[in-house]
C-alpha cells in the first residue's frame, strides 16, 4: 500500500506559521505581565514589612512614654492640699 503525500497550499502552511508566530508571542506577552506582577507583589511585601517594623517601633517608643508619664502621675503629692472644701470652724 502506498501513502499519498500531504500537499497543502501556501496559503495554508503560511496560516499554520502565522498562529504559531502568534502563540509564540502570546507567551512571551503572558510570562513579561507576570514578572512584572511578581515584582510589583515583591515590592508591596517589602513595603508592607517595612511598614509593620516601624509599626512595632512606634508601639514601643509609645509604651514607653505612657509609662513614664504613669510613673509621674501616680507618684503621691508631697504636700496634701484639700481643695473644694471650706476650712472647717469650732463654731456652728
Amino acid at each position: 500500500m502506498k501513502l499519498r503525500r500531504f500537499y497543502a497550499p501556501r496559503s495554508t502552511l503560511h496560516a499554520l506559521r502565522s498562529t504559531s508566530r502568534q502563540s509564540g508571542s502570546a507567551v512571551i506577552v503572558i510570562m513579561a505581565l507576570l514578572a512584572i506582577l511578581l515584582l510589583y507583589m515583591s515590592y508591596n511585601l517589602k513595603t508592607l514589612a517595612n511598614l509593620g517594623r516601624e509599626l512595632r517601633l512606634l508601639e514601643r517608643q509609645q509604651t514607653r512614654r505612657l509609662q513614664t508619664a504613669a510613673l509621674k502621675t501616680n507618684s503621691p503629692p508631697a504636700l496634701i492640699i484639700s481643695t473644694n472644701s471650706f476650712p472647717r470652724s469650732g463654731t456652728n
